[in-house]
């Protein structure tokens, strides 16, 4: 076979029904041709076309194949188009009777071979050949020559249209490596687009059309098109263990089952598998028949996943949460209907049990209905509607109020309160609770200091502090700028944390806390009681106060086990010369007891209610005598008791 792409392949079909013609062909395109001094430029051009591919006398090679009639030499352009050896050029007499005349013969090869060029031979111009380049396109491969012709005119022309013909074939080839190319790096962007670079499955985008596709073509159908959502629990931990190679192939591996088990075409189904996040994998079943179907394909998605896995030698045991939505009933856009399954999932997260959740309609209007009020909580924040409220704690030794807490509140502009347990976890999943407790914790200094501008106040006031906070590595110097600003002696402020949120991270909290102690304010632990098992890291830590557990106060008069509680939380309070407070006390009867427990302070709504700054300034100056009055009374309750 020749290759088309050398240029020293000149294949040309002269096509004359003239054999004294043809001989002149042949004389004038063989190797023995001599030219003339009148020509003797015809080899200079010659070698511009062709390069090096000369002889040693500086002529072009060519290959001439001759045919007498026009169908003969139709079939030797179909036969070269098979062969992949097509022709340069076709010289064409106009007429060769009996048969089909040039042009006929021209219109038949120009289908066969579009780029080959085709040379019409004629003694004058006849009406046939007007618009010949309209009826053999392209204009620029059809040609005129008249005859007789010059020998070397011939061979000019062969080599012009030879080198013309080579250029062409260059050029196309160029164009279609160029295209190759841009399809090569289409599909490669196009692969970037749609799927996963680790797992190689569909990724967010690409899920998003196949299941539009998938509800496009179910329309008509009675089956649903499924999607199930799921996360792989405590991924960061794998990946942390098993370092960043291990959580690879365990992503990979997920991936691989899923696809081994449900990508097999069934009855027609097409299911897809994809990466739909860092942990996050999505099944999407079309036609799925009813409800019982679709939860049997929830619960086979999830033991599939919780299968042990083998990476590295070691078996992996998973979790998973699973969220799932579904088309027509939860919507008819793909977008929406990934939407209800993601609101599925984080409520499948938040159950202890692990259970499988189907989307319903109260998950979109609690969804829209906490989007609306992280929107309005920026607002607040910026508008300063975060207060602090203030709950007094009194000494059950003298009845005065030895200390207080401050609680953090959002004050609408219409007045209405919102409670901190509907806003406090808000902050921390917005990510802007230290905004939060910076807020609160200026409201509480520029409250102290209109305190002490009225009155010699001395009494300390504990800010609450949580896990997120403990977590901030500029939570100490937050603290001393806050206080320093508002020039509020550090002595009057108390943080005070949970147990729960302490012992998260204790190795991060211990310095911290160490530094806010000696820096001067005070380290207050809340719900003492309900978090740890050892209590030797209150030892490690500058702790100056527990808070007794509401939860135990509660029930003081209703169980002896609490009562033992509450006892020995105080005799250990002691013993490392803590002051013990008892929150949560509601009633004369609860207050007496904890008194007689021996608990220092005593806070609740016995003795007042969170109120607002104002509203509690006026509480200290009008009620001081009326807690002294109710705690005497108290006591000489007790006192009769104890007779």
């Amino acid at each position: 076979m020749t290759d088309i792409h050398d240029t020293s392949t000149n294949r040309i079909l002269v096509v004359d029904d003239d054999v004294m013609l043809i001989d002149e062909y042949l004389r004038c395109l063989g190797e023995d041709y001599e030219p003339d001094s009148a020509t003797e430029t015809l080899s200079e051009l010659e070698k511009v076309l062709f390069g090096e591919e000369t002889d040693e006398r500086g002529a072009a090679r060519f290959m001439v194949e001759t045919r007498t009639q026009g169908e003969p030499a139709v079939e030797a352009v179909e036969e070269a188009v098979r062969m992949q050896q097509p022709y340069c050029i076709v010289f064409l007499d106009i007429r060769m009777p009996p048969g089909i005349n040039g042009i006929e013969a021209a219109k038949q090869i120009r289908a066969l071979d579009p780029d080959v060029n085709i040379v019409i031979v004629t003694g004058s111009m006849s009406s046939e050949a007007e618009n010949l380049d309209k009826q053999v396109p392209p204009a620029d491969k059809i040609f005129f020559f008249n005859k007789p012709f010059h020998a070397a005119e011939c061979r000019q022309l062969a080599a012009a249209l030879c080198g013309k013909w080579h250029a062409d074939m260059a050029l196309r080839r160029a164009n279609e490596e160029l295209e190759q190319r841009v399809e090569e790096r289409t599909a490669a962007l196009q692969k970037l687009a749609y799927y996963d670079l680790v797992t190689r499955l569909p990724n967010q985008l690409m899920l998003f059309n196949e299941l539009q596709a998938m509800i496009d073509q179910s329309e008509n159908t009675a089956g649903d098109s499924v999607v199930v959502l799921l996360d792989i629990d405590r991924f960061s931990f794998f990946n942390e263990t098993m370092g960043f190679d291990g959580g690879t192939e365990l992503l990979r591996s997920v991936g691989n089952r899923l696809s081994r088990n449900f990508c097999k075409e069934k009855m027609g189904l097409h299911p897809v598998i994809g990466r739909f996040g860092a942990d996050e994998f999505v099944v999407l079943m079309p036609n799925v028949e009813n409800d019982m179907a679709i939860r049997d394909f929830a619960e086979k998605v999830q033991q599939v996943v919780e299968e042990p896995f083998v990476i590295d030698g070691r078996d992996i045991f998973l979790k998973v949460s699973i969220g799932v939505a579904w088309h027509p009933v939860h919507g008819r856009d793909s977008k929406l209907i990934f939407r209800c399954a993601e609101a599925a999932l984080h409520r499948s997260r938040r159950s202890l049990d692990g259970a499988i959740t189907y989307y319903h309609s109260e998950m979109r209007y609690r969804a829209q209905h906490k989007f609306d009020m992280e929107a309005e909580f920026r607002s607040a924040i910026d508008n300063g509607q975060i207060k602090a409220f203030y709950q007094p704690q009194q000494s059950v030794e003298t009845g005065k109020m030895a200390g207080i807490e401050a609680l953090a509140r959002w004050i609408r502009a219409d007045g209405t309160v919102v409670p901190p347990c509907d806003f406090i976890p808000l902050s921390e999943q917005m990510g802007i609770s230290d905004l939060v407790f910076e807020t609160v914790l200026a409201d509480v200094c520029n409250d102290i200091a209109k305190w002490r501008e009225q009155s010699d106040w001395e009494v300390p006031v504990s800010v609450n502090l949580s896990a997120h906070q403990l977590r901030n590595a500029d939570l100490v110097g937050l603290v001393k700028r806050v206080l320093m600003n508002k020039e509020v002696n550090r002595n009057l402020i108390n943080l005070e944390l949970t147990e729960t949120a302490l012992l998260e991270d204790l190795t991060t909290a211990r310095p911290i806390l160490g530094d806010l102690a000696e820096f001067g304010v005070g380290i207050h632990i809340d719900d003492f009681g309900t978090g740890y098992s050892s209590l030797s890291y209150l030892a490690e830590l500058p702790v100056s106060t527990l808070k007794i557990d509401r939860s135990f106060v509660g029930k003081l008069a209703d169980s002896e086990s609490n009562t033992r509680v509450v006892q020995a939380i105080i005799a250990l309070g002691k013993v490392m010369g803590l002051d013990i407070v008892a929150e949560g006390v509601e009633t004369d009867q609860q207050y007496a007891l904890v008194r007689r427990l021996g608990c220092d302070l005593v806070q609740g709504y016995f003795i007042a209610k969170p109120m607002p700054a104002e509203e509690f300034r006026r509480w200290c100056d009008g009620h001081e005598d009326t807690q002294s009055l109710k705690h005497a009374a108290t006591v000489v309750g007790i006192d009769s008791a104890r007779s």
